[in-house]
C-alpha cells in the first residue's frame, strides 16, 4: 500500500504542474485593476487609489501573497505599490477587493518625465503582478494592467487691467478696479466668497465681497470691482492724499475660495495682490 502511494506521488510530480493542477482540480484565479480614483489632489501632489479585484473560482478559499504594482507615465516608472506580505482573503467561489494608495508630486513628475511642462493632463498606466498562494503549487503571479488620464490642476490666473477713480466729491470717492480671471484647466472652476481690499500707504480705503464667479474650462472673464469710500470714515491725511495732485500708490488684494467637480481635490484659496498707481 505504501509503495503504491509513493508511485502515485512520483507520477504526479513527474507529470508537471499542469497535470498536478488538473488532478487537484485547482483553477487559476484572476486579478484586475478595476479603476483608479483620486484620493486627494492639489497643485503640488496627487494620491491615487488603485482598486484591485481578485476572483477565486475554486471550491476552497485562497489568499493573496502580495501586490507589486508600478505607476507609469510616458513609459517611465514613477511610483511603486509593493506590498509583498499583503494577505487578502478570497472566499471559495467568490472575490475580494483592495484599495491601494500611491502618492506622487508634480515636481517629481516634471523632473522624471520630459514633455509634461505646460500640459493640462497626463496619460498614465498601472502595471504589475498580484501573487496568489495556491495549495501545493505555491505562489502564482497574475499580471494586471490599467490605463487612464489624470488632470494636472492649475490655479486660476488673475491679471490686473486697471484701477480708476470714477468720481470724487466732498462726501467721498468712487473707485473701480478691473481684473481678468482665467481658468487654465480643462475642467470648470468656480470662485466663491470673493473678497477685495484697497489700501494706500497703510490706510485702508475699504473693501467688499462678490458672491461667486463661474469659469468654464479655458475661459477668461472680466471682473469689475466697484468701491465707494466715504471721507467721513477716513482721516484728513487720506482726504488730502486722494484729492492732491501727486500720483497715489494703491495696494489691491483679492481672495476667493476655489471649487471644482473633481473628487478628492480641495484647492487652496486663491490670493492675488498687486500695487498700482491710481488714475484720476
Amino acid at each position: 500500500m505504501f509503495f503504491r502511494l509513493v508511485c502515485v506521488i512520483t507520477v504526479l510530480f513527474l507529470s508537471g504542474c499542469s497535470s498536478l493542477q488538473k488532478t487537484l482540480d485547482v483553477h487559476k484565479p484572476t486579478a484586475s485593476v478595476t479603476g483608479v480614483s483620486i484620493g486627494s489632489l492639489s497643485t503640488d501632489s496627487v494620491t491615487l487609489l488603485l482598486d484591485v479585484d481578485v476572483k477565486n473560482p475554486n471550491v476552497f478559499p485562497l489568499k493573496t501573497a502580495g501586490f507589486d504594482l508600478g505607476l507609469l507615465v510616458n513609459g517611465n516608472n514613477i511610483a511603486k505599490v509593493n506590498q509583498p506580505d499583503s494577505s487578502l482573503s478570497l472566499p471559495a467561489k467568490g472575490s475580494n477587493s483592495v484599495r491601494l494608495p500611491v502618492t506622487l508630486t508634480f515636481d517629481q513628475l516634471l523632473k522624471s518625465v520630459s514633455g509634461l511642462k505646460g500640459q493640462k493632463q497626463l496619460d498614465y498606466a498601472v502595471e504589475g503582478d498580484v501573487a496568489i498562494n495556491l495549495p501545493v503549487l505555491g505562489d502564482l503571479k497574475m499580471p494586471v494592467e490599467f490605463a487612464g488620464q489624470l488632470p494636472i490642476p492649475q490655479k486660476p490666473e488673475v491679471a490686473f487691467k486697471g484701477v480708476n477713480m470714477d468720481s470724487i466729491g466732498l462726501s467721498g470717492a468712487k473707485f473701480s478696479v478691473d481684473l481678468e480671471v482665467t481658468n487654465p484647466n480643462d475642467f470648470d472652476v468656480n470662485l466663491s466668497d470673493i473678497s477685495y481690499q484697497l489700501a494706500s500707504k497703510g490706510t485702508s480705503l475699504g473693501g467688499g465681497e462678490i458672491g461667486k464667479l463661474d469659469l468654464g474650462k479655458g475661459k477668461t472673464q472680466s471682473l469689475s470691482i466697484p468701491l465707494t469710500v466715504g471721507f467721513s470714515d477716513l482721516g484728513m491725511s487720506s482726504y488730502r492724499l486722494l484729492t492732491g495732485s501727486d500720483p497715489v500708490s494703491v495696494d489691491i488684494s483679492v481672495a476667493a475660495n476655489v471649487d471644482t467637480d473633481i473628487a478628492g481635490w480641495k484647492p487652496s484659496p486663491l490670493k492675488f495682490e498687486t500695487q498700482q498707481m491710481l488714475k484720476r
